[in-house]
């Protein structure tokens, strides 16, 4: 149907009911594979209290101007955690809502067409309730008024058009951040909430003389593959940090970028990494 969603994932310990007061990141596999079929999706990773502010921002921008899903990957170390903050800098944030149908294109469009086929495979939308926007959604496959229809070329077409998002999305999603010394031949990988540790962990490392640098993950899908690919490419050493037991983000990187990391370090006790873990393990 094309409905622009966000959904919140807030990862606890599995599998069932687990340790459901406990934090994890193990829900990794589900938000990007989870699914009846093929769909498009995008699937954002917050790290702290003012980037889940931002990155929520995003999600809902990125929903509503490709017409998808948006599935925001937190913890529930990040979702009770208590932080003094200063107020969130809103300066700069635009609200983007994309292709809406005004009443005046409504009215001119004698044939609209809910899921016309574009170049970027986002069809122009009408809100409930617009004069001359009627349209079905379904959830089985559709034309492009949006009645059901089999047939194999109109198959083709529309799922052809629904997944020519991704190529869209993936060309102004932000390229994944790398913190502290650009040139150090070791890295250490995490994403989400694993960020404060690992920064914490590496000014222990400096101390003792030893510079490491940090690839943060944030847009986990579509993949940053060519970033990523690089960055492992000039590292000595690398180093997954992450809060399962399956080391799934170190795979997700073998399977887009066909490198792998060398070392997981990985907990999954329910509780968050503590800096001197990290600290120890690369040492």
């Amino acid at each position: 149907a094309e409905i622009p969603s966000v959904v919140v994932n807030v990862q606890r310990g599995g599998p069932s009911t687990g340790i459901p007061t406990k934090s994890e990141q193990s829900d990794l596999f589900h938000a990007l594979y989870g699914g009846h079929g093929d769909m498009p999706r995008v699937v954002l990773g917050c790290c702290d209290v003012e980037d889940a502010f931002h990155t929520t921002v995003d999600a809902f921008n990125i929903a509503d101007k490709y017409q998808l899903p948006v599935i925001l990957v937190s913890d529930k170390y990040l979702a009770e955690s208590a932080r003094t903050m200063v107020p969130f800098d809103e300066k700069g944030i635009e609200i983007e809502r994309g292709a809406i149908a005004t009443e005046d294109v409504l009215a001119a469009t004698k044939d609209y067409r809910r899921y016309r086929p574009t170049d970027s495979g986002v069809s122009l939308r009408s809100l409930p309730g617009q004069r001359g926007g009627e349209h079905v959604a379904t959830g089985e496959e559709h034309d492009e008024y949006g009645n059901l229809e089999e047939d194999a070329e109109n198959r083709r077409r529309q799922m052809d058009k629904r997944m020519r998002k991704l190529e869209y999305v993936a060309r102004e999603l932000p390229e994944p951040k790398v913190y502290g010394a650009g040139d150090s031949d070791i890295t250490i990988v995490g994403w989400g909430s694993t960020k404060g540790p690992i920064l914490e962990a590496m000014r222990y490392l400096e101390a003792d003389g030893i510079r490491a640098r940090f690839l943060h993950l944030v847009y986990l899908y579509p993949f940053p593959s060519a970033k990523v690919s690089q960055v492992l490419d000039s590292s000595r050493a690398s180093f997954m940090v992450e809060n399962n037991k399956t080391a799934q983000m170190a795979g997700v990187i073998r399977e887009y970028t066909g490198r792998k990391v060398q070392h997981n370090i990985l907990k999954y006790d329910g509780r968050p990494f503590y800096p001197h873990e990290i600290y120890d393990a690369v040492r």
